[in-house]
């Protein structure tokens, strides 16, 4: 008997199972075919807007890799961006994010690139800067443009606009006005400062000194005023002053004006009330000479002199006033030498010691006018004798000698005395026109360094005009007044 075999059999797998797989792997070829394999995520915004000029951090994208359709398992894939982005000039930018995997399907090898983008909008949003000049005291004239001090416009992308601002000036106000290419405006204001700093001007028509006869009527001629801003507003004038034609005297007629900007000036005019039959004659002389200035008070002798027209002489030395010489001179007063020491001893020690001093103040002169004068007073005179404790017979020798150099030396025949017993002004006036009265000619003597000697000046003026006398400044041609020599 045959032994009996066993037979295998194999195992079967149902039919429904190996329908279910085949479909399955259908299905999985299928979806490999037709799906992604790798999906994308954009990290952060789609768009962004950024302002120019800013930092730009990218947030990026992330791209994941699938396995299978059955076995799902992601895998991270490297990302890449591409794409030009430049913060410093606006526009549009697109990045591209791009993810590429490759990998084996069943009997094939397939690679697979996807990508997502971001688009980055770079903007211009600040306004351009507009930095105005100013100029310390800088003011403009009523009725006056405006002078522009200046100004610059500068925009953070498209740079100086300087020649694109726009300009409109407004009754006190100045408007300027400047867009940049992103459309952007900017504007700033200047007040206009509107400011009249200039008094106006006068101008006497007629004589700074008039003279009237006692009850005769006074025809002013009056004065021309000018502003720099109003123009001729000599309409505006008005005169002060208490002239009484009835009266002998010095009267003072004051002429003011004002702008519309509330600047005022005034100036004056001397009128002098004569009587018809004043006991002095008509045609007379006075000589206002002032000795060993200038000092501290001639600026106001000046004044009052400059007030009066009248022209007077200064014999001068070395006080350290000497600054003022150009203003004796642009007065018209004579500038004459005195002494450059006032040491007697030392000028009157010889002949050649004098000339050492009288040049030395002669050449100072020069210096301050450009003038060489040829006028001199002796320091006490061509009478004096003090020099003869120092040089016996000098006075005579030096009268000579500067006469045959060309110069003129001049004494005085009125001393106001405010140099010996006079020490008020009263003093110095009495004492002037006392000398004055019965002289064709007076040449008087005062110092302007005494105060008191000054404040007499004024009334002294008016004396003498009012009484028919002429004040004149010495010059070359002048009537001598020379003092006996005594030494």
């Amino acid at each position: 008997m045959e032994p009996q075999r066993r037979r295998r059999r194999r195992r079967q797998l149902p039919p429904l199972v190996l329908l279910a797989l085949l479909v399955a792997a259908v299905l999985a070829v299928f979806w490999r075919a037709t799906a992604s394999a790798v999906e994308m995520d954009l990290m952060g915004e789609a768009e962004v807007t950024l302002e120019y000029g800013s930092e730009y951090q990218d947030p990026g994208a992330s791209a994941l890799f699938r396995e299978s359709l059955l076995l799902p398992g992601n895998q991270p894939v490297p990302v890449r961006m591409e794409g030009e982005l430049n913060t410093d000039r606006v526009g549009d930018y697109t990045l591209r994010y791009v993810a590429e995997v490759t990998y084996r399907e069943l009997f094939w090898q397939r690679t697979e690139v996807r990508e997502i983008t971001r688009v980055v909008h770079v903007v211009d949003t600040q306004a351009p800067k507009i930095v105005l000049n100013t100029q310390e005291g800088q003011y403009t004239l009523p009725g006056h443009e405006y002078e522009e001090e200046g100004f610059t416009a500068f925009d953070d992308h498209d740079g100086d606009l300087t020649d694109k601002v726009v300009r409109q000036v407004l009754e006190d106000t100045v408007i300027y006005t400047v867009t940049d290419a992103s459309g952007n405006m900017a504007q700033a204001t200047r007040p206009i400062y509107y400011y009249d700093p200039e008094v106006p001007t006068l101008e006497l028509l007629g004589n700074r000194t008039m003279t009237v006869m006692q009850g005769e009527a006074f025809d002013d001629p009056g004065c021309v005023a000018m502003d720099n801003c109003d123009g001729d507003i000599s309409d505006r004038v008005t005169v002060t002053g208490n002239l009484d034609i009835q009266t002998p005297g010095a009267y003072t007629l004051t002429y003011t004006v004002s702008d519309t900007w509330g600047n005022s000036a005034a100036i004056t005019r001397i009128v002098i009330v004569r009587e018809p039959d004043s006991p002095i004659n008509k045609g007379k002389i006075i000589y206002l000479t002032f000795d060993d200035g200038p000092g501290k008070h001639t600026s106001r002798l000046l004044e009052i002199l400059e007030k009066y027209d009248v022209k007077a002489t200064f014999f001068v030395m070395d006080t350290g006033y000497l600054h003022l010489l150009p203003d004796i001179a642009a007065g018209g007063h004579t500038i004459a030498m005195h002494t450059d020491t006032h040491q007697f001893a030392e000028v009157y020690s010889s002949d050649d010691a004098f000339f050492r001093d009288l040049y030395a103040i002669q050449n100072k002169i020069y210096e301050q006018t450009g003038r060489k004068p040829m006028l001199l007073r002796f320091p006490g005179g061509s009478s004096n004798t003090i020099s003869q404790h120092y040089s016996p017979g000098i006075m005579t020798r030096l009268t000579q000698k500067v006469t045959q150099m060309g110069y003129r030396y001049f004494d005085w025949n009125v001393d106001s005395n405010d140099a010996g017993g006079a020490s008020t002004a009263d003093e110095v006036f009495r004492n002037v026109v006392r000398g004055v009265a019965g002289k064709d000619y007076a040449v008087v003597l005062q110092h302007d360094v005494k105060g008191f000697s000054v404040d007499a000046v004024e009334r002294i003026i008016q004396w003498g005009l009012s009484n028919g006398y002429t004040f004149a400044a010495l010059e070359q041609d002048s009537p001598e007044c020379e003092h006996p020599i005594y030494n």
